[in-house]
């Protein structure tokens, strides 16, 4: 009888549900992600069927609010320091409502680029900010539960927005799509209404941040170490663009696996990356465990990689499948392992810069969205098992490059001390 509330209260006190600030937190990455799992599912569909676009137009528009958001997230992370993190979080979450909203009424092309640009610098440069809040408000192994358990939280909402934008996608009716993208709208309207709620202490007031802004602070630019794990960051998420790109066409075109085993691996990856983001945090939560946590994703992709290159190569059905799926366990692995290297980021960066330098550090996924579509997705489809090699090497050596400028950082040896 006991053991249920029991177990309830043991996982509550793990993920430090009691805090009110957690509960928040969560509440509105849920929000965000479920709009967010609407629209990712129908958006392209939404462009061409509805609004009449072109698919190279849209990738145009899509690909440019990506540039914009390359120039300008830096900046907003250097201004989210002088306002403060959380009403810079808060304007992001307006402005995405207001974009998003927006497209409902975009019917010319020239609107609807605009807008792209708008909302994609505005939700590129989320992700970094919302982190700088988790910053201000948690510390160390509390920070590494909080961030595991809030990709937990998103990868479970947007699975659940996916399955909801089944019913636009069968029914191809135009007002469902476009209820899809009022709800995703609508989604940041309730995620910066929780974030409101938020009691998150700031270094300085905003006037000493205004004086700081004229002054020539600390920059992530001259510091070798944070550009070094940065560019780490952008390669590391070559995973990302595998398995939203690569792996739809290579399963389809390139392998003997039936098809419906696409939606197979997803569902695993998506499965097995919820029960393991938050152990898999707090295992790796200290700096020097960070840095083994990037030696051992850039291992565990490589092995995806290797896994991938095999399963283009196997005749059988099945047996191509089972590869897969090794593969993807693997790839999981890298996903997770890579995901909790990222306190490294925070230890590195001056708190009272931490808006500025997570918004540099989040310029690798920025540029690998940019960049990786373009220099990964065909030379893998078109040429297989070379390419596979060469990608899971550079993922292998880019792991290593933490831990190799800095398992004698201060940090590092002053956790060995201790131990």
């Amino acid at each position: 009888m006991s053991a249920g509330p029991a177990l309830w209260a043991r996982l509550s006190s793990v993920l430090m549900l009691e805090r009110r600030e957690t509960r928040l937190l969560l509440a509105s990455a849920t929000a965000d992600s479920f709009g967010t799992g609407i629209f990712t599912a129908t958006s392209v569909l939404f462009f061409t069927h509805v609004r009449g676009f072109d698919i190279t137009s849209v990738g145009v528009a899509i690909s440019l609010g990506s540039l914009c958001a390359f120039v300008l997230s830096p900046r907003i992370g250097r201004l989210a320091d002088r306002v403060g993190a959380k009403k810079s979080l808060i304007t992001l979450f307006v402005i995405r409502a207001a974009g998003y909203g927006l497209y409902l009424l975009a019917t010319q092309y020239w609107l609807f680029a605009v807008l792209a640009c708008v909302v994609t610098t505005a939700d590129r440069s989320s992700p970094a900010i919302n982190m700088t809040v988790m910053g201000r408000l948690f510390e160390d192994k509390e920070r590494a539960t909080i961030l595991g358990t809030m990709y937990t939280a998103r990868n479970g909402a947007i699975v659940l927005g996916s399955l909801a934008a089944t019913l636009p996608v069968v029914t191809g009716s135009t007002s469902l799509y476009m209820v899809g993208v009022a709800i995703n709208a609508a989604s940041f309207i309730a995620a910066a209404m929780l974030v409101a709620r938020l009691e998150v202490p700031e270094p300085a007031t905003a006037a000493d941040g205004e004086k700081r802004g004229r002054q020539r602070g600390p920059s992530p630019l001259r510091d070798p170490r944070y550009l070094a794990i940065t560019v780490v960051n952008g390669v590391a998420m070559t995973h990302n663009t595998i398995l939203s790109l690569v792996l739809p066409l290579w399963v389809t075109e390139a392998t003997h696996s039936p098809h419906w085993g696409l939606t197979t691996l997803l569902a695993l990856n998506g499965a097995l990356a919820m029960a393991a983001q938050v152990p898999v945090n707090r295992r790796f939560a200290d700096f020097g465990a960070a840095l083994r946590a990037a030696v051992l994703g850039g291992a565990a992709v490589f092995a995806a990689c290797l896994a991938y290159a095999v399963s283009g190569s196997v005749t059988q059905g099945w047996a191509a499948l089972a590869v897969l799926v090794v593969a993807m366990i693997a790839h999981t692995a890298g996903e997770c392992l890579f995901t909790a290297s990222t306190p490294l980021s925070f230890e590195l960066a001056p708190k009272e810069s931490l808006g500025q330098y997570l918004s540099f550090y989040n310029l690798g996924r920025v540029g690998q969205d940019l960049v990786g579509p373009v220099l990964i997705v065909a030379p893998l489809v078109e040429h297989g098992t070379p390419v596979w090699l060469l990608i899971g090497a550079a993922v292998l050596a880019a792991g290593f490059v933490p831990w190799a400028l800095l398992r004698r950082h201060t940090l590092a040896t002053s956790e060995r001390a201790v131990v």
